[in-house]
């Protein structure tokens, strides 16, 4: 369906049983560094019966669009609109402990965090991201985030610990992921980079 006289629905162009979300994704040896972690504090835990979050699915999420109202365009081509008006600077981030999450469904997660200096970075970004996704039609989470990569759900996680060497992680890139959702299938379907 074209767009009114106000603009898009919203409905036009989502895909069916998808979320969709902003997010930065390690890579190389980024990846690796948190992989290690969940790998040994699986190993260091005790937990119930637990579900790793694979390599390739490892992210920290930045915003949600929310609440939406009226679009510019259908919904993907708006939420890709919305992220290439986002100019940020590449930064450091630190993920430097552990600590446990309610991950819905009666489960617990086991998240990396960032320290308090970086995840300020983080925000700005996220902060930026909910701008542009107003800009474009939508409603955003403009609260405070908790920056962090969940590693693994569990029935139950007990107190963390401390990892023994933070993982430091070049953030030169943003990207727009296509959640399928039951079907842990992440789809990147727009990337910006941060100069």
């Amino acid at each position: 369906m074209a767009g009114d006289l106000f603009g898009w629905s919203g409905d036009e162009g989502w895909e069916p049983d998808c979320t969709y979300f902003f997010a930065l994704m390690p890579h190389g040896n980024t990846q690796q560094q948190i992989g290690a972690r969940r790998e040994s504090a699986t190993r260091a835990l005790r937990v119930g019966r637990s579900t790793p979050v694979e390599d390739h699915r490892l992210h920290l999420s930045l915003c949600t669009p929310k609440a939406l109202k009226r679009l510019r365009a259908p919904f993907e081509e708006s939420l890709l609109r919305a992220g290439a008006e986002v100019k940020a600077s590449a930064f450091g981030l630190r993920l430097d402990g552990f600590d446990t999450f309610n991950g819905g469904s009666g489960q617990s997660c086991l998240v990396l965090r960032g320290d308090a200096a970086s995840s300020a970075r983080v925000q700005a970004l996220k902060d930026g991201l909910g701008k542009a996704l107003f800009n474009h039609g939508f409603g955003w989470d403009g609260g405070r985030l908790a920056p962090h990569v969940t590693l693994f759900y569990a029935d139950r996680v007990e107190a963390p610990y401390s990892p023994a060497e933070a993982v430091e992680w070049h953030v030169d890139e943003f990207v727009l992921i296509r959640s399928h959702v039951g079907k842990h299938l992440h789809a990147i379907i727009g990337r910006w980079s941060l100069h």
